[in-house]
């Protein structure tokens, strides 16, 4: 009966290790998501990046004053606006999604997702 309950235990180490190893192993994550009617773009960074401009499909803009290394901003489809102040509706096909900003030291930042024409 020991055997039995101490070769479960081993197996069931062993299933919890295989699963915490295969979690850490996954691949990174993607600059910029676009799920659930929002996009979410990461900074993977080391850097802050500052004063972002998030355009998508090249005609609809939003802003974040920043995003901090190592965090992310999520903001829904419908409250990125276009020169004339058309909103984008969820519905819409996400072609493309351009990130554009600057580290504290002043360098570019840009991440794109996507063909974009214009940015």
């Amino acid at each position: 009966m020991r055997r039995h309950v101490l070769l479960l235990g081993v197996v069931l180490a062993l299933a919890g290790a295989w699963t915490l190893w295969q979690r850490g192993c996954a691949g990174p994550k993607p600059d910029i998501e676009t799920t659930g009617g929002a996009i979410l773009v990461r900074n993977q960074t080391t850097d802050d990046w500052l004063d972002v401009r998030i355009w998508v499909n090249d005609y609809y803009s939003g802003t974040a004053a920043e995003i901090k290394a190592g965090s992310f901003v999520r903001e829904p489809v419908s409250r990125f606006i276009a020169a004339q102040g058309q909103t984008l509706k969820t519905s819409a096909a996400i072609t493309s999604v351009v990130v554009l900003g600057h580290t504290r030291a002043g360098a570019p930042v840009r991440v794109a997702l996507g063909r974009p024409a214009w940015h």
